[in-house]
């Protein structure tokens, strides 16, 4: 017969010596960032994630500074950082204006038959897969119209070819 753990029966208890020292150390974090933040922004610095880390343990009284995790799972240390961040703003913006930027187009772009393929590839490399899907199924549509247009004109090339005095005085008069 085995006895349960010492640990297992004391961590269905509350520890409210833990929760403290749990909050304070969030606090700590928070009040962290938030300085870090504030002098990234008056030095006129991008504010990262990794700026934060970089900069932190120069103003921490300790000298230990934040860790990525500790910015990214504390929800007001990461709101902070969010509400500072111009590159998180611009990424997340991008990613709605540019789902909205296709869907506005009203012919299909104009594609350069000496383009860089590696330039494209990364570009398309940065979209999202619904983006993606979007573009293709756009495309698809695009090249079954300009399939039909095409079919259109042979046929209209092979009747001229055929009656081609037919169609010169079906053109005076039409």
């Amino acid at each position: 017969m085995t006895l349960p753990s010492a640990s297992k029966t004391q961590g269905s208890s509350p520890r409210p010596w833990l929760k403290k020292i749990h909050e304070a150390k969030r606090q700590r974090t928070v009040e962290l960032v938030k300085l870090t933040v504030d002098r990234l922004v008056q030095e006129g610095k991008t504010v990262t994630i990794e700026a934060i880390c970089r900069l932190s343990p120069d103003l921490d009284p300790l000298n230990k500074g934040v860790k990525k995790s500790s910015v990214l799972d504390n929800p007001a240390a990461h709101e902070y950082y969010r509400t500072h961040s111009s590159t998180y703003q611009t990424m997340h913006g991008r990613k709605r204006l540019s789902s909205r930027k296709q869907q506005g187009l009203a012919q299909p772009p104009h594609i350069d038959p000496d383009r860089d393929e590696q330039r494209v590839r990364y570009r398309y490399l940065r979209h999202t897969k619904a983006e993606l899907v979007e573009r293709l199924l756009y495309m698809e549509q695009a090249y079954t119209q300009s399939q039909q247009q095409l079919i259109q004109l042979q046929f209209a090339w092979l009747e001229q070819q055929e009656n081609p005095t037919e169609c010169a005085t079906r053109h005076a008069l039409g």
